[in-house]
């Protein structure tokens, strides 16, 4: 492939987009508002900045889908939410639930690792396509050529997703927790509020019961005094 096919681009950001829009719908469902935010925000904000890092100041990746901001392609940042989101339900299926307590220390090194085998397969794809170029090649999947006329993937885009999806989870796991332990104590403080009401209210009722008694019987009394006739 000597030049890239500018109708892949609709393609795959079409099929990022809707991937995307997908799993937003299954977070929205199964997490909840806050959580679905919470992790599109670390999703693409910490990848994104990794993904500019490798093409504005290390200078080892080109991308030639578009439409791109700063050389990041659209695309690929909804790739980076796609795949982060969608290995972290499958290792939660995997484990029965990911989100429990005692499965935290190796949820997230278990999802870094199954979205960086996953790219082992994505990314000779897209070499392949030209959806992409290496500045340097690789010994990785040497057998692939860029558009550039380099071959293979470098190793250090595989310690890339390593790291930074490692990144990802573990400030989405710490935030989780801070959440749920804030919703635990507002659960809390509701309660204790719902007691103190209800004490208070019992409080009154027993007050106007009393006063009525009081009333009763100083009218009583007072009929006794000045009878009728």
């Amino acid at each position: 492939m000597s030049q890239f096919d500018p109708r892949l681009s609709k393609v795959v950001t079409a099929h990022s987009s809707i991937v995307a829009a997908l799993n937003v719908i299954h977070s929205l469902r199964t997490r909840g508002l806050r959580r679905t935010l919470l992790f599109g925000a670390l999703g693409n904000g910490i990848l994104t900045l990794g993904e500019l890092l490798a093409i504005r100041v290390l200078k080892v990746i080109r991308h030639h889908i578009q439409p791109q901001i700063s050389g990041v392609p659209l695309a690929i940042a909804l790739g980076w939410y796609n795949v982060g989101y969608g290995t972290l339900v499958i290792v939660n299926g995997a484990f029965n639930d990911g989100d429990k307590p005692r499965l935290r220390k190796s949820l997230a090194p278990t999802v870094a690792l199954a979205a960086t085998s996953l790219d082992l397969l994505l990314d000779p794809f897209g070499l392949d396509l030209g959806l992409w170029e290496w500045s340097e090649g690789g010994s990785y999947a040497s057998e692939v050529r860029g558009l550039n006329g380099k071959r293979g993937i470098p190793l250090l885009n595989f310690a890339g997703w390593i790291a930074l999806t490692t990144g990802v989870m573990l400030a989405y796991q710490q935030l989780r927790l801070r959440d749920a332990t804030a919703d635990e104590r507002t659960r809390t403080a509701y309660l204790i509020s719902l007691r103190v009401i209800g004490q208070a209210l019992q409080g009154a009722v027993r007050c106007v019961r009393r006063t009525r008694v009081v009333i009763r019987c100083r009218f009583d009394g007072a009929a006794q005094t000045f009878p009728s006739g």
